[in-house]
């Protein structure tokens, strides 16, 4: 799912530098999966104060590889619930605030204010 809403985001907005999906494909293993995050993080390190990480389920491979992180990347931070307006808000705006917590706060908003139900009874007008 990361590596197809990377392209998705990258369908609307053009190729982003400081984007990485991964994911797991048939056969590949939860080690392969880690060896693959490890990777990345390792090589931001160098480039940026903080990383985050946006994983679909809580629980789930991705979610469990990536909180076993944590202990040796104390500034990384793992967001649950994986959506396109969630990337795309933080994408928008991650230039344009210094506070990461706060970024990430307002995109979990907007990818939930962005949920609706849709039925007969929306097109209702009091």
């Amino acid at each position: 799912m990361g590596i197809e809403t990377v392209k998705s985001v990258e369908l609307l907005m053009g190729p982003q530098e400081n984007v990485t999906g991964l994911g797991l494909h048939p056969g590949e293993s939860v080690d392969s999966l880690r060896e693959q995050a490890y990777k990345v993080l390792d090589d931001n390190e160098g480039k940026y104060d903080e990383t985050v990480v946006i994983v679909d389920l809580l629980g789930g491979s991705p979610s469990n590889v990536s909180l076993s992180m944590l202990a040796k990347y104390r500034e990384l931070k793992i967001i649950t619930g994986l959506s396109l307006p969630l990337l795309v808000n933080l994408l928008n705006f991650s230039d344009a605030t210094e506070d990461t917590d706060q970024l990430i706060n307002d995109s979990i908003e907007v990818a939930s204010d962005g949920m609706k139900l849709i039925d007969k009874n929306f097109l209702k007008h009091d």
